[in-house]
């Protein structure tokens, strides 16, 4: 008998579902990714048909504004703008390091000056669709302003993300034990707790999705995480949320009504912490809107929160 699917497999398969409806995605693919997740017929028919999703047509026209879109770095018109490697960072590189499991993959940019002093660090956790250019560029972003940024691919236990199937990404996630992918994420904190470069009692989160949940995740689960800004991510384990020991600043799109939903939720919980935190409901914008290579990209929103977000880790990481 199948297991049950876990809140971040329902979040993603919902994603996908919304993606569907509006006519971003295929049926084929829509049915392939919940199928890899599942790993159940049954299952994934019983999910989709929930969902709104059943036998019809919606969405087969669908162009490729998403998962195709996704996996190409388009240059942004305004900041927060794509970072070449070689722009005021002190190197970059794909990087892998031994973990829990296998060997973990990611891509780690240090800022300038990174061999004569200790910086904060901060760890970037990337959407569904796997460690995709977008977040190697967001990692330079982080250097180019003074933090040692890890991007770390979550699909490490599968062999790590394909430049070429988007579906499959998406699958070894949901496909993946949440414990196993938090395991892997703390592994990371170890290895920027080690670095040369890296001032350890400083070191930050930020995710994006299916990311803004695992930043959740390890904002609850380690002590060495002093501050997490959540984009449009969900919280599945709401009851241990009050124990976290970073400063939270959590960022939802208004329209993005889905996730947004869990706002108050998070409020009280991050309350009842007893730690700073901020939520910040953005007017007008959607789902992912921070991602300059995605179909709901708002620049001005990016904008804003890009530098609330630098602004926090500077005040909560910077000594």
């Amino acid at each position: 008998m199948p297991r049950p699917l876990n809140a971040h497999q329902m979040y993603l398969i919902e994603e996908f579902a919304e993606e569907y409806k509006e006519r971003k995605m295929s049926r084929r693919d829509l049915l392939r990714r919940a199928l890899l997740i599942t790993g159940s017929i049954p299952v994934t028919a019983s999910v989709l048909a929930a969902l709104g999703c059943g036998g019809d047509d919606t969405g087969d026209k669908a162009t490729p504004t998403g998962a195709a879109a996704a996996n190409t770095l388009v240059p942004a018109t305004v900041v927060p703008s794509p970072v070449p490697p070689t722009v005021a960072v002190g190197a970059v590189g794909d990087i892998s390091f031994k973990g829990p499991a296998s060997d973990i993959k990611g891509y780690l940019a240090l800022p300038e000056g990174a061999a004569t002093k200790k910086s904060p660090a901060v760890l970037i956790i990337h959407e569904n669709r796997g460690l995709t250019d977008h977040f190697r560029d967001v990692a330079r972003r982080y250097a180019k302003e003074g933090f040692v940024a890890f991007a770390i691919d979550l699909i490490s236990r599968k062999g790590g993300t394909s430049a070429t199937d988007a579906a499959a990404n998406s699958g070894g996630l949901g496909s993946t034990n949440p414990d196993d992918l938090t395991a892997d994420m703390q592994a990371a904190v170890t290895y920027l707790k080690a670095h040369a470069t890296v001032q350890s009692t400083a070191i930050g989160v930020t995710g994006f999705c299916f990311g803004g949940g695992y930043a959740f995740e390890l904002g609850i689960s380690s002590k060495d995480i002093k501050a997490a800004v959540p984009y449009y991510g969900t919280v599945r384990r709401f009851e241990e949320l009050g124990a976290t020991q970073a400063a939270f600043l959590v960022m939802y799109g208004g329209t993005d009504a889905r996730v947004t939903g869990q706002a108050e939720q998070v409020r009280a919980r991050l309350t009842a912490a007893g730690k700073p935190f901020e939520i910040k409901i953005w007017d007008g914008a959607g789902h992912a809107f921070f991602n300059d290579t995605g179909a709901n990209y708002n620049a001005t929103v990016a904008q804003g929160a890009w530098t609330q977000t630098l602004a926090w880790f500077k005040k909560y990481l910077v000594a």
